[in-house]
């Protein structure tokens, strides 16, 4: 009798459990994801290709510039001026697709501990203080662009509005997205309180 025998079954985790609720959760969001459709999937789709195509721009640069620098001894130093540039332009599709799919980090431990209704009043709340916060980059992003936007890169001699602009055009977007979501949790509110 091997000494396996004898030790008792492992105990199952109890059905409420902290991997069972994440699992739960990953579920539910990847449903969110696959339901989009209308306007919400043109929308995502289209800013999924601008992503997609600033990343493989990026790469291809990075890759080129790294092989040729090996091969040929040649160093394109534009292309580096041209991938730091289009890294604003990345994180801003990143960051609003994850505002329009809830997939921005969220600490709920004390917001859970309410009633729903109050839940749904701090969760439209913290949506618009987030929505606020976002304008308010706007304007900086704004006056920034106005005193220094019209400088040009040292090697390609672009305007930075040209790339700085991703945070004033994305900060706009992601207002927007911040303000669609309070609605919705208010409305929700509001549907909460009439049952």
């Amino acid at each position: 009798m091997a000494q396996t025998d004898l030790l008792p079954p492992p105990k199952r985790p109890p059905h409420g459990d902290l991997a069972h609720q994440i699992e739960h959760a990953v579920d539910d969001e990847l449903n969110e994801t696959q339901d989009e459709s209308g306007f919400d999937a043109i929308v995502n789709r289209t800013v999924e290709a601008i992503g997609a195509g600033v990343l493989l721009t990026m790469t291809g640069l990075v890759f080129v510039n790294a092989a040729l620098r090996y091969t040929a001894n040649i160093s394109l130093l534009w292309s580096d001026e041209l991938v730091i540039a289009l890294i604003p332009w990345l994180a801003m599709t990143g960051l609003f697709l994850s505002v329009r799919r809830r997939e921005v980090i969220r600490i709920e431990h004390f917001v859970q501990r309410f009633p729903p209704r109050v839940r749904r009043f701090l969760n439209a709340f913290a949506e618009f203080v987030c929505a606020v916060s976002f304008a308010y980059l706007c304007y900086v992003t704004f006056e920034y662009l106005s005193f220094f936007g019209n400088d040009r890169t040292v090697y390609l001699q672009i305007p930075q509005y040209w790339f700085h602009s991703s945070v004033l055009i994305g900060g706009l977007l992601i207002t927007g997205a911040f303000l669609i979501d309070t609605y919705k949790s208010f409305r929700t509110a509001d549907d909460g309180m009439k049952k």
